[in-house]
């Protein structure tokens, strides 16, 4: 159906102003994680124990001696600073899938702002934990990742609720747009707070702008269309009619098996696998590598790490925009959108990271090649990051943090993987080495996404109900023969009825009956709506 007026809908729709504030968050989300990757530059006092090849292989000239000498108090090898950037993951992957039931449950808007209400305090103990010992500082980042872990799982239970099937693209690409734009915003101002007032105040600084979006968060944003109180009548009708009967009012129990066992969401697995192995090489070890082989000012290095982001940040709105387009016209299916975006999104960046050992010493080229690897990877929030909603709205949430859990390992792993590679070794050789395994890992998550991914509403994704339709339908039908001929039959009220129990994971003899098997099979219970794709 299409969508009210502007008018009709207060001139500024609800839906997006709740997807603009949950982008500020993202940002903000996204500033608390990554300010170390660059501050620790600073951190760490310069040493002669690790020489880039720049001047003797490319005979770039040495930038830094026209530069501000920070000098860094901590004496942190290369090993230890990938242990520390990584160790937030460490944390991270534990809160993703009770975070994501939680959100389900009690509402993304309480566990999304609460997560980041905390991670803010704990953010402000970060300068106290450096100057206690690198292990104190590894186990608040740990701490950090605990706290942020249920954010992206509650923001796909958010958009389950606010987003029409037709505008998911555009709205999820708006929420998650926010962490380029933290990390477009985490570089250039860290590097001034450094300049300004030192490192320290990086942490206190951003903290506090975050318990401040957090007041307004809790202010302007509710779980659903229906709950807010601020919503027109127009754009909570067209909301509700768009989602149909795809999304329960309220989250009914989880179908571990069927999801579990599901090849399309497996399919998305690998490709956040995939995905967050070539992420989080750059996201983390980009400024090292400006730092050390293209010999870049920590100012420089700043502007060049977040340019990137931005790039990603434009590319993903351009892409969003389009697939909706293409699937509201019927040009494309809404499978076919999301292969094709995250095809561009993995196979554009690998092609980019293989070609960088032709460049080594063309710092122009290296840059440029690196900005067009992380723009391209903006096609992923229109490909595999917005797949959940489609196969299954009602657990959105918690197949995001089963999902984005898994793909933490390599959040942490990639970075210690370029900790060891480079450790002392601060080589153009080495470095290829990084490049190719990101880039391999790309292809072979591409590969499989185009082979196995779904774009249809999976029929455990109402499981639950449609099963107790076909037990309540079933006993109906042997009171009373036209019943039997009637496989619609309303299901009771679970309040009135408390008996009616869910019997997807049940092993109930009486539901296995013959009799029940053979009414099951002839009546309208496996409806093509709900075939995979």
């Amino acid at each position: 159906m299409d969508a009210p007026s502007l008018k009709e809908q207060g001139y500024v729709p609800k839906r997006y102003l709740v997807a603009v504030m949950a982008f500020l968050g993202m940002a903000f989300n996204y500033m608390l994680r990554v300010n170390i990757n660059l501050t620790i530059q600073a951190m760490v006092a310069t040493t002669n124990t690790t020489t880039s090849p720049a001047q003797d292989v490319c005979n770039f000239q040495d930038e830094h001696q026209n530069s501000h000498d920070y000098a860094g108090e901590f004496t942190w090898d290369e090993w230890t600073q990938s242990l520390i950037t990584g160790s937030f993951f460490w944390g991270y992957i534990w809160t993703q899938i009770p975070g994501g039931r939680l959100a389900e449950v009690v509402g993304a808007r309480r566990v999304f702002g609460g997560a980041l209400v905390i991670a803010s305090v704990i953010t402000v103990f970060i300068p106290l934990a450096a100057k206690s010992s690198p292990t104190s500082l590894i186990i608040v980042r740990v701490l950090l990742g605990l706290a942020e872990g249920p954010t992206f799982p509650s923001t796909h239970a958010l958009l389950s609720s606010w987003a029409p099937p037709l505008e998911r693209s555009t709205l999820s690409t708006i929420i998650y747009a926010g962490s380029q734009a933290g990390t477009i915003v985490a570089f250039p101002l860290s590097a001034a707070i450094i300049d300004w007032v030192g490192w320290e105040a990086v942490f206190y600084i951003q903290a506090g702008a975050t318990l401040v979006w957090c007041g307004a968060w809790f202010l302007v944003v509710s779980d659903t269309p229906d709950t807010d109180t601020n919503i027109t009548k127009a754009e909570k009708d067209y909301i509700s009619l768009s989602l149909g009967d795809s999304k329960d009012k309220k989250a009914p129990p989880m179908p571990w098996r069927h999801a579990l066992t599901s090849v399309p969401f497996w399919t998305i697995l690998v490709a956040g696998l995939g995905n967050n192995w070539g992420f989080y090489t750059l996201l983390t070890d980009l400024p090292l590598y400006m730092k050390t082989m293209l010999n870049q000012d920590i100012k420089s290095d700043a502007v060049l790490s977040g340019l990137p982001y931005l790039g990603m940040w434009i590319f993903s709105l351009i892409v969003s925009l389009a697939g909706d387009s293409l699937r509201r016209t019927g040009t494309l299916s809404t499978q076919s959108v999301r292969k094709l975006a995250n095809t561009i999104g993995h196979v554009g960046p690998a092609v980019c990271l293989l070609s960088l050992s032709l460049v080594e010493c063309n710092r122009p080229a290296t840059i440029a090649l690196l900005f067009t690897a992380v723009s391209l990877q903006g096609g992923i929030y229109t490909g595999f990051m917005v797949n959940h909603v489609d196969i299954a709205p009602n657990f959105a949430g918690t197949l995001f943090g089963i999902t984005n859990a898994a793909a933490t390992i390599p959040g942490w792993l990639a970075p210690m993987t370029v900790g060891a590679l480079t450790n002392n070794q601060q080589t153009f050789g080495q470095w290829r080495k990084v490049f190719y395994i990101a880039a391999s890992l790309f292809i072979a998550d591409a590969l499989i996404f185009v082979l196995f991914a779904s774009g249809k509403e999976q029929k455990w994704n109402k499981v639950a109900c449609v099963t107790m339709d076909v037990e309540d339908s079933f006993d109906a039908s042997i009171a009373s023969p036209a019943a039997g001929k009637n496989p619609s039959v309303k299901m009771p009220a679970a309040g009135k009825n408390p008996s009616v129990k869910m019997s997807q994971e049940s092993d109930n003899g009486s539901l296995r009956s013959k009799a029940y098997d053979s009414y099951v099979l002839n009546s309208n219970f496996h409806n093509s709506a709900f075939q995979p794709d």
